[in-house]
Formats: C-alpha cells, sequence, structure tokens
C-alpha cells in the first residue's frame, strides 16, 4: 500500500482539492462514506481564523491489492487515531479507477481544542500501510523507512512484525525506493493535460533502450520531450530536469531513470569530453612529398651549400646475439657433475630434447591428461558442510540471547497480567458481597480471557524459539487478539506438546542448560551429514584413484621411443 500526505494552506482555498476529490473525471466511480465539500471549506475557515498556515491535510492511499470500502474506512480510521484526529470531522471519499479503488481521506488541521500531530508523519504513514498490509495478508511493500519503523515496532513489543519489516529494508542506503514525483507535481500535470505516470514509464523505457546520453537525447527528441541542465546550479551542480517541448517539467532524470547521481555524472563527463575533443589530423600530412634537386631547382636554395651545422645523432645501439639457452643449460649440468663428491653416484641428466610425436599421439595425450583433472576433481571433492567454518558456541549462544529477549519480556508480562487477574478473582470469592453482586464471576471471565491470551502468547513465544534455534522452518504466527474457549484445547495440547521450551522460556536459569543442549546437537548433526556424505561418496572416489591411475600408466615413455631420443653423453662416475 501506497500512502502519500500533502498540506493544503489556508491563503489557497479548500476549491482546488474539492474538486479533485469530489468531482474527479477521470474515476469511474465516486463514493462519499464520510464528510462533504462543506466539511473541507468550514474546516479552511477555522484554520483561518486560528490564524494557522495549513487548513487541511490530505492522505491518499492506494492498496496494491484489492481491499473493500469497510476496510478502507477501517484503516482511515487508524490514521485519525495515529496523529490524534477526530474521526467524525474526517472527510472520506473512496475512487474507483481502472477496476480498483483508492481512498482519499481529508483532514482538519485544526482539531477544535489542539493542532493536528505532523511529528514524522511520513514514517508514521508508512508504518501504519506495512501494519496493515500484514494484518490484511498483502505482500509488504518495501520504503524508505522501513528500518526505523522496525525499531519502533520492537520496542511497541511487536517483534514480529517487526522483523517481517526489517527484511524489506536494503543493505545499501542508496538502494531505497524514491518516488519519481511528488502528488502536487502530479495534480499540476492533471490539470495541464498529461498524464504523468504514463511520462515516466516512457522516459524510463527510453532510457533502457538507449547506449548512452546522446542517443537517448535523440530519443527524447521524437516523442516531443528535451533534457536540460536544471536551474538550481548553484545547490544541486550536474542535476538535469526532462520537460516538454512547451517548458512543461516532468521530473528529475535521476529520479525517473533510477540512475545514481555519481554515475550519471561519469555520463555526463564522458559526453562533453567526446564533443570538445579536437581532431588531431596534421595538415603537413596532406601535402605531396616532392624531392628537390639542383637541377629542378628555380630559387637556388639547394644549389648553395649547406653552412647549416650537421645534426647531434646518438650512436646506434650495438645489439649482441642472444645466447642459447640449451647450451647454458648444458654448461651448468656439466659443471654440477665436476663439482660432485665422488661418494654420490652418478645420476644421468634430463635429456635436452623434447619428445618426438605424431600429432595423433600429442591429442590422445593431452586427452588422457584432460581425463585424469576430471577424475582428480571427482577425487577433490568434499562435503559442503566440511568447507564451512566452525560454529562458535559463545557467539551464537550470545546471538540466540539476544534475539529471544522481547519475546521473554512479552511472555512474562502476560503471565504477570494472568496472574494478577486471578488474584482478584481469588479475593472476590472470598466476599460474600462481590459474589451477590456478580463482581465475582466477571472476573472469574476476565481471568479466563487472560489465561487464553496467555496460552496464545505462549504459542507464539515458542514458535519464535524453535525459528530462532533452527527447529522451525517459517516465522511465528502472529498473536492473535480474539480467542474463544474453542481455541483452548488445542493450545492446551501445544503446551503439552512443548513442555520443556515452556519451561526454558519461563526460567532464564534453564534456559541456558537448553541452548548449550541445542548447540551440541546442531554440531552433532553437522558431523554427521560429513561422515554420511563420505560415506555414501566412498565407492566413487576410489574409483576415481584407481581410474587417475590406469590413466597414467598411458603415459609412461615406450622404451622404443626412449631408446631413439638422443641423450647427453655422460661422464663415468669417479667412485668407481
Amino acid at each position: 500500500m501506497i500512502v502519500k500526505e500533502s498540506r493544503i494552506k489556508t491563503h489557497g482555498g479548500a476549491g482546488a482539492l474539492s474538486r479533485h476529490v469530489l468531482h474527479g473525471a477521470k474515476n469511474e466511480a465516486i463514493r462519499i462514506l464520510a464528510g462533504s465539500d462543506w466539511l473541507m471549506r468550514d474546516a479552511m475557515r477555522e484554520a483561518r481564523r486560528e490564524g494557522l498556515t495549513y487548513g487541511l491535510r490530505h492522505i491518499a492511499f492506494n492498496p496494491a491489492e484489492p481491499m473493500t470500502d469497510n476496510q478502507l474506512a477501517d484503516f482511515a480510521r487508524r490514521i485519525c487515531h495515529e496523529f490524534h484526529g477526530d474521526p467524525e470531522h474526517m472527510t472520506l471519499v473512496i475512487h474507483q479507477k481502472d477496476g480498483s479503488t483508492h481512498g482519499h481521506l481529508i483532514l482538519p488541521e485544526w482539531q477544535q481544542d489542539h493542532i493536528l500531530d505532523s511529528r514524522f508523519s511520513w514514517i508514521r504513514l508508512e508504518k501504519l500501510a506495512r501494519l496493515e498490509e500484514i494484518r490484511l495478508g498483502h505482500a509488504l511493500i518495501a520504503g524508505r523507512h522501513d528500518r526505523s519503523i522496525a525499531k519502533a515496532l520492537r520496542q511497541d513489543g511487536k517483534v514480529h512484525e517487526a522483523e517481517l519489516i526489517a527484511a524489506l529494508a536494503p543493505a545499501q542506503p542508496a538502494d531505497m525506493p524514491r518516488a519519481a514525483y511528488t502528488s502536487q507535481a502530479h495534480r499540476t500535470a492533471e490539470r495541464q493535460g498529461l498524464d504523468l505516470p504514463k511520462l515516466k514509464q516512457l522516459v524510463a523505457s527510453l532510457w533502457r533502450h538507449s547506449d548512452g546520453l546522446k542517443p537517448f537525447r535523440a530519443a527524447l527528441t521524437e516523442h516531443g520531450l528535451t533534457m536540460r541542465e536544471g536551474d538550481r546550479k548553484e545547490t544541486r551542480p550536474g542535476a538535469h530536469i526532462i520537460e516538454t517541448s512547451d517548458g512543461t517539467l516532468i521530473g528529475s532524470f535521476t529520479r525517473l531513470t533510477k540512475v545514481r547521481m555519481a554515475e550519471f555524472r561519469k555520463l555526463l563527463a564522458k559526453e562533453q569530453s567526446a564533443e570538445h575533443e579536437k581532431s588531431k589530423l596534421d595538415i603537413r600530412s596532406s601535402r605531396v612529398p616532392v624531392r628537390m634537386t639542383s637541377e629542378n631547382d628555380q630559387t637556388g636554395i639547394f644549389s648553395a651549400p649547406d653552412a647549416s651545422p650537421a645534426p647531434n645523432r646518438s650512436p646506434k645501439r650495438i645489439r649482441l646475439p642472444r645466447r642459447n639457452k640449451a647450451i647454458g643449460a648444458l654448461r651448468r649440468r656439466q659443471m654440477e657433475d665436476v663439482d660432485r663428491p665422488a661418494t654420490v653416484p652418478h645420476i644421468p641428466p634430463k635429456p635436452l630434447y623434447p619428445l618426438i610425436l605424431s600429432a595423433e599421439e600429442a591429442r590422445i595425450r593431452h586427452r588422457i591428461r584432460q581425463a585424469i583433472q576430471e577424475q582428480q576433481a571427482i577425487l577433490d571433492q568434499r562435503a559442503p558442510e566440511e568447507d564451512w567454518a566452525p560454529l562458535k558456541r559463545e557467539e551464537m549462544l550470545a546471538k540466540w540471547r539476544k534475539a529471544l529477549t522481547p519475546y521473554q519480556k512479552q511472555l512474562r508480562s502476560s503471565f504477570t497480567r494472568y496472574r494478577r487477574a486471578k488474584k482478584e478473582w481469588e479475593q472476590a470469592e472470598e466476599s460474600r458481597w462481590q459474589r451477590m453482586t456478580g463482581r465475582a464471576g466477571k472476573l472469574a471471565k476476565v481471568c479466563q480471557q487472560l489465561l487464553l491470551k496467555f496460552l496464545e502468547v505462549l504459542r507464539f513465544v515458542v514458535q519464535a524459539l524453535l525459528h530462532i534455534v533452527g527447529l522451525r522452518s517459517t516465522p511465528p504466527e502472529p498473536v492473535r487478539s480474539i480467542l474463544t474457549e474453542q481455541d483452548r484445547p488445542v493450545l492446551e495440547e501445544f503446551r503439552k506438546q512443548y513442555d520443556a521450551e515452556f519451561s526454558a522460556m519461563a526460567g532464564p536459569e534453564k534456559l541456558e542448560p537448553w541452548l548449550q543442549h541445542r548447540f551440541d546437537r546442531l554440531v552433532q548433526a553437522r558431523t554427521n551429514r560429513i561422515r554420511q556424505w563420505d560415506k555414501a561418496h566412498q565407492s566413487e572416489k576410489g574409483q576415481a584413484k584407481r581410474e587417475i591411475s590406469r590413466l597414467r600408466s598411458k603415459l609412461v615413455i615406450p622404451k622404443g621411443i626412449a631408446g631413439n631420443m638422443p641423450a647427453t653423453p655422460s661422464q663415468p662416475s669417479m667412485g668407481h
């Protein structure tokens, strides 16, 4: 769900907003669920009387998945409560366009005795949108303030919702989503007869199919658009805007194409360097060379003796002939034979000449070496988890404790409420007067309801524990707000099934041994998987080892070929 907010100034009046919200010509249907045109104009008059800069606050919310009118109205009331507004004075209009619906909520800035809250309004609106998506089971849409929203939800005790929203935050801040244009620019373009979303898609498509800025500018010109440097050169150097031929602004290049400013500056520098680069052609190279002699010289310049000094040329470098490396290697070996002690047996030197083979024999030997490499790769295979870093006990236990801390607090808080209610009920049962007035019965119902809520929180906390330590693949299901007596048997059975986990979460002294045991189980399970993998691939590795021995035997030089090779004459050993 996308939520946008805009504040309407008092000097502008409510006429433009009223025409857009109540009489939009592009909408298939308009349904007014609350408020009226008179209510918006009256709120603007009250804001002028109080001397406020802003008179109305316009909040538009567009869900990605279909929502009923009742669901949209409930979401509008949650927005009112978030900003301390009175739902009785709101104007709520539902627009239907292209088969989908979206809402427009207009709230007066002056709330009879206070001004509508505006602190961190964008972040709070995104928080309400994410919570509504979780509540309705819609797909979550990433926003620019997901990290801040997750932090605020953790402080409110909504750990599960915080984890879901924190997963949307990108790793790099530069990858955060941003709007290509504001709602005010959208309305201005509509009044001028321009469809800003379609133009934005057109610009993005032209950029994707362009190889650089020059073909992109040409493509823009074909569609009646231009790109130029922005007017705020001092504050935003290098920023370029895209506008129509008549000067109507569409948006910034970087926002429309999602190109980072640093990359765009590089493209600009490359374009400018290509435009200003001058040709280095030498004019003298185009002249036809003519050899002048004294016979055809008409000016007599070449006939006169040359009195200019001779140019100072450096003498040519004398290049020595290259030495034969094979001869140098042969001499070094001979010297080694001379310096070798007499007690050391003489080792015949390696042949200095390569093995002479036919082309077919060389290809066969190359295939054999490739086959050996393939078998060696099979032999070098190891279990996937064998190369992983070893599990660090203290780090992992500390990580588990930190993740389980908010769940322990939530469980203790729920148990404290139930225990307090049970104590009040037991005291009321001892009083005859409270039994006669029915107060004891009411306290009994409250106690039973809190018991069901405690069992539900217990179920949520235990599932979170299992998910954190890796015994459950999916996150815990959210805590249900409405519980009946029909849910009691299932919750009681869950408590009996996971009694050990419940005891660990309820008592800090029992949680530490449970986590230690779980860590030992993880290490043992990894060791068992490595052993099973080695056992399953043992026969395959043995076969690869035998195949390597067989292939290497084929690379041995035959005796007949080795005897025909020229060898270096060896000197007699001095030990005999």
